[in-house]
Order: C-alpha cells, then sequence, then structure tokens
C-alpha cells in the first residue's frame, strides 16, 4: 500500500466525496466520479445530476474507454512524469460505465473556494 491517505470534501452539488491525498504532489484526487451514462450503444449520454446521500469513495479509478493500447500512455505524457497507477489494478474496460472524471485539487482545499480547471 502506498503512503496516500484519504480525505472527505463535502461539495455543494456532488456531496460528500471521500479522496485520495498525495503527500508528495501534495494534491487531493477524487475519482470515479460519475458524470453520465450511455443507455446503449450509439445513443447519446444521459447527464448525471444526482446529489450523492452517501459518502462516495473516490479512491479508485473508475472504468477506462476502450480506445487505442498506447492511447493512455500518450494522454498521460501530455502533464508530463506520472507515475501510472492503474498498472496496478485490474484495468477495467466499459463501454457504457467509462464516462467518469478524475478531480485534481489543492491538498486541503475549500469546496466553496473557485479555481481554474484544464480539461481534455
Amino acid at each position: 500500500m502506498s503512503s496516500e491517505s484519504t480525505q472527505t470534501l463535502t461539495h455543494p452539488i456532488l456531496g460528500r466525496l471521500k479522496g485520495v491525498v498525495s503527500p508528495k504532489t501534495r494534491t487531493t484526487q477524487y475519482r470515479n466520479i460519475k458524470y453520465a451514462t450511455i443507455p446503449g450503444r450509439w445513443q447519446d449520454p444521459i447527464l448525471f445530476s444526482q446529489k450523492h446521500e452517501y459518502e462516495l469513495d473516490a479512491t479508485k479509478f473508475g472504468p477506462s474507454c476502450p480506445q487505442h493500447p498506447v492511447g493512455f500512455p500518450f494522454d498521460l505524457s501530455l502533464v508530463g512524469k506520472v507515475k501510472l497507477e492503474r498498472e496496478k489494478e485490474a484495468a477495467e474496460v466499459d463501454e457504457f460505465e467509462c464516462l467518469n472524471l478524475v478531480i485534481t485539487v489543492p491538498k486541503g482545499i475549500d469546496a466553496r473556494k473557485k479555481l481554474p480547471v484544464i480539461v481534455w
């Protein structure tokens, strides 16, 4: 097990999220936050906008979307040298449940504070 601990954040829209704190990068990561679902192949996604009534365990990565085998390492190369933690877990691929977010914020941030956002 790594030296990462967890932290709970109460977000005004999403509810309570339990994320992973990384002391090396001084960030907290909230993983596998579902933002939409796909009802079937070639159908439009349906946005998820429901507040969780319980604490969401956002410490593990969600399923990946099907992609070319070199796609994921290429995406990571765009943000610099990143430890590929997914290799430790079974890299689950699911074309219908892959619409999830990984949100990384500075450690100990207040959920009401506005921060710049980068999306790719």
